[in-house]
């Protein structure tokens, strides 16, 4: 029986692996370099979608380079420890406008649809044989 340290490791680079091939699908090249247009013309919807868009490119450029750093068996912390802080900063800046913004709703219903956006291809990492090959349960966080 494999100890929770192993499990740790072997997920982390299963978890490093899966965040690489969903951000190549997503675009996002992890080396690039970004050139964000920043903040400006945010009165189009188009322009807002894509800043919203090179945010998010940014975020994960950064989940991308940190894992990268970890070792792999931090690697699973680390994606729970980024995944509660990038939460929390999206609760912070909803929190920056007044409540009639109803902003907080918007925040959740992003959190959702990212959450529900990764787990289908996250099944179909683990269903082509990328993901465990060995029959036990793992400790998540």
């Amino acid at each position: 029986m494999c100890g929770e340290l192993e499990d740790n490791s072997q997920l982390g680079l299963e978890l490093l692996e899966q965040v690489r091939a969903m951000a190549g699908r997503a675009g996002v090249d992890a080396q690039a370099p970004a050139s964000p247009q920043g903040p400006v013309g945010l009165e189009n919807a188009a322009r807002r979608g894509a800043y919203m868009g090179e945010l998010f490119e940014a975020g994960l450029r950064r989940i991308l380079t940190d894992l990268a750093h970890a070792s792999k068996d931090e690697m699973v912390d680390a994606v729970a420890c980024q995944a509660i802080a990038f939460a929390r900063l999206a609760g912070f800046m909803a929190g920056q406008l007044p409540p009639e913004a109803d902003l907080y709703r918007a925040v959740i219903e992003a959190m959702s649809d990212g959450h529900a956006e990764s787990a289908g291809p996250a099944r179909q990492f683990h269903a082509s044989g990328h993901g465990h090959d060995h029959h036990h349960p793992h400790h998540h966080h």
